[in-house]
């Protein structure tokens, strides 16, 4: 099956934001440029491309360099077995939040409201608006019956800035899960289509 770039970006998301999970919950901190790629994604909501979704393919650098090492099997730089985990938990978690249509709607709409008072795209606002994103998070995906546990040093989970970072990842990871399956990305794909995923990520690669 011949894999889209629209996949393969969509994929590189959802890596970059399990990556982000790890680095909070291990050491409490995470660049806050490719946090603000991820939080940006949350407001794309009808993109044209995948790639207007994180502002460029340059800023899914790090999600690409991820997945070309899920892909290849080669964990030797940057992925373990936790961010693997907190991929396919992702993916699975946005088929359960697809069968919520309300749950849905109201993630809709909220999303909206918040994105109203969200314009500039830049780190201006971006602890207060994480916090928000973090109670959305909270109020709706978190009630869903399959929940991701985030491993990590008890001392940052308990951080309630910390926390709120996390779940604004684990969001925007869905997000991107969501743009995964509506680019027609299923869960078997990385498994039996491992190869041509690897390709078009190499590919992509060596374009930035």
């Amino acid at each position: 099956m011949a894999v889209n770039s629209r996949q393969t970006l969509s994929l590189a998301g959802v890596a970059q934001a399990a990556f982000l999970v790890n680095q909070l919950a291990q050491y409490g901190l995470a660049a806050q440029d490719k946090q603000l790629t991820m939080v940006n994604s949350l407001f794309l909501t009808t993109p044209k491309t995948a790639e207007e979704v994180y502002g460029s393919k340059a800023q899914l650098k790090l999600g690409l360099e991820l997945l070309s090492e899920l892909l290849s099997g080669d964990t030797t730089m940057f992925t373990n077995n936790e961010i693997m985990r907190y991929v396919l938990s992702l993916l699975h978690l946005q088929q359960k939040l697809s069968a919520d249509s309300d749950m849905l709607n109201t993630i809709g709409t909220r999303i909206e409201i918040l994105g109203s008072h969200y314009t500039s795209r830049n780190a201006d606002n971006l602890v207060e608006i994480i916090t928000e994103l973090a109670r959305l998070y909270q109020e709706t995906i978190s009630r869903l019956p399959f929940r991701i546990q985030v491993r990590g040093d008890m001392k940052f989970l308990q951080s309630e800035e910390v926390a709120c970072r996390i779940r604004t990842m684990l969001f925007a990871g869905i997000r991107s899960a969501v743009l995964w399956r509506q680019s027609g990305g299923k869960r078997w794909h990385l498994m039996f289509n491992r190869k041509g995923l690897l390709q078009e990520t190499r590919k992509m690669l060596q374009q930035l």
